[in-house]
C-alpha cells in the first residue's frame, strides 16, 4: 500500500512538473516576408487546435512594433499560405488569431494590459486558392480555449 502510495503521489508530482512545458507553443518563432516594398514582420506561436474542433491548430500571429512593412490584416490571406507551407499544414484547418497590444506600437508600454484579438479562418476557393478570411473579434479568453488553455500573455 505504501509503494502505491508513492506511485500515486509521484505520478501527481509528474503531472505538475509537466504542466509548464506543455502550456508553450509547439512552434514560437518570427518570420518575415516580403511585400511590394517593404518587408514585414510577425511573431508566429503554433498551438494544437482545441481538442474537439476540425481545426488542427491555433496560430497567433503577435503585430510587432519592429514590422516596417505591411499590417498582418493586410496581408494575412498571403501569411496563412505562407506558414502553412512552410510548417506542412493546410491553413483552413487552422483558426489564426492576430493579436494587438502594447508591444505592437513604438514607445508604449509592451507589457499594458489592454489588447485587441481578431480570429481568422479559411475555407479553398473552386481554384484551391484560400479565401479571404471570415473575421471574429475574440476574448483572451477564447484565444485560451483555442489554445487549449495553452496561451499566455
Amino acid at each position: 500500500m505504501r509503494g502505491l502510495c508513492r506511485i500515486l503521489v509521484l505520478g501527481v508530482l509528474g503531472l505538475v512538473l509537466l504542466r509548464p512545458a506543455a502550456a508553450q507553443p509547439q512552434t514560437d518563432t518570427t518570420l518575415t516576408w516580403r511585400s511590394y516594398s517593404r518587408t514585414g514582420t510577425v511573431q508566429v506561436q503554433v498551438y494544437p487546435g482545441p481538442p474537439d474542433d476540425e481545426e488542427e491548430h491555433t496560430i497567433v500571429l503577435r503585430e510587432l512594433a519592429e514590422n516596417e512593412g505591411p499590417s498582418t490584416v493586410d496581408d494575412l490571406q498571403y501569411l496563412a499560405d505562407l506558414v502553412g507551407r512552410q510548417l506542412g499544414m493546410d491553413p483552413t484547418r487552422a483558426y489564426w488569431v492576430l493579436h494587438w497590444g502594447g508591444f505592437s506600437f513604438r514607445g508604449a508600454d509592451p507589457d499594458a494590459d489592454k489588447a485587441l484579438f481578431l480570429r481568422a479562418t479559411f475555407n479553398r476557393t473552386q481554384s484551391n486558392t484560400l479565401s479571404s478570411p471570415y473575421w471574429s473579434v475574440i476574448s483572451e479568453t477564447d484565444v485560451r480555449e483555442l489554445t487549449d488553455r495553452r496561451w499566455r500573455e
